[in-house]
Parts: structure tokens; sequence; C-alpha cells
């Protein structure tokens, strides 16, 4: 061990993580989204299992209030503890809706979420670019050590296949190539 603690400290690995997060930011900004929504439990917050298979299951019959494929759906899915009661709660953003009517999407994803979880709370908000609603999203991925202990349960972000498959095509159609940034 050195004599100067700072050496074996590896001062890149912060710089490099916060990095990593904006350029996944920034990929997810670049994705078509139609909502923002925060879905949240009434009473006991159910496991987190149980918590994340009702969000799928939400999200399946989303995809069938819009008339398209679940696997066409885009999806980006974070769980995380709230800072103020330390409550269980999502963050999600949704695309690929085919909505016409946001208005009517949004109180039909609400009113889905109500039945299916006994009457929980949902916010849901039609995207807007200026929010920054995917960085949002991704914070959790280049959090410092507050950041991490606040959000302790939210360091992955669930992305759908459709989500990949999108940045993906994006991304080698442009200049960027998918996989050179690990």
């Amino acid at each position: 061990m050195a004599k100067n603690p700072r050496i074996d400290r590896d001062w890149r690995e912060p710089i490099r993580k916060s990095e990593i997060a904006t350029d996944f930011g920034i990929s997810l900004a670049r994705v078509q989204w139609d909502f923002f929504a925060t879905p949240t439990f009434a009473g006991n917050v159910p496991k987190p299992q149980i918590a994340y298979g009702l969000a799928w299951r939400w999200l399946q019959e989303l995809a069938k209030v819009c008339g398209v494929p679940y696997k066409r759906l885009l999806i980006a899915l974070r769980g995380e503890e709230g800072e103020i009661n330390g409550r269980f709660h999502f963050h999600c953003l949704v695309g690929g809706t085919a909505a016409r009517n946001y208005h009517t999407l949004q109180h039909q994803a609400e009113w889905l979420w109500k039945i299916q979880t006994g009457g929980a709370r949902v916010d849901v908000r039609q995207y807007d670019r200026a929010l920054a609603g995917a960085a949002y999203v991704c914070k959790c991925l280049g959090a410092n050590a507050y950041e991490l202990n606040k959000y302790s349960f939210a360091n992955t972000v669930t992305l759908s296949s459709s989500v990949i498959r999108l940045i993906a095509g994006i991304d080698e159609s442009g200049d960027r190539r998918c996989g050179r940034d690990t």
C-alpha cells in the first residue's frame, strides 16, 4: 500500500460511470417516447419481483389498448425507493403506442394501473423532450455515493428488446456504432 491512499483508488471510475450514464441518457433521448409515467403502490408495497410483474403486466395491457404488439412497445423502466418516505415506485418511458390522442391514452393508462393494483396512483404525462425524462430515468447509472444511498434499489434501467433494436439501428445508420462503447 502506498503512503498516499489516493494513489490506490482508481480516480477514473466515477468519471467513467458518469460518462456511461450521460451516453445512455443521450441514447434514450434519441428515441421517440410517447409518455413518461410514475406508477406507485397503495397500502403495502409488494416485494420487488411482484412489483416488477405488475409493471410488466400493466405495459402488456397498455399494448392491447393501443392495438400494437407488446414486442413493438418501447419501454424503459426503473424502480426506486422514494426520497421522502422510502416507498418503492417506478419511473418509465413508453413509446411506440401509435396513439393519435395522447390525452385519452393517458387516462386509459391511469385506469389500467388503478384496476390492476387496487386503486394505486400513477402519474402519466405526455413525453416532453425539454423536461429531460430520459436523463431522469437513467440518472442512477452515474450516481455518486450519495445518490446510490438515496436510490439504492435503482441501480438498473430495464429496456425492452425493441428499444435495444431501435438504438442499435440508429447507431448503425449514424456515426456511432453500437457496442463500440461499453
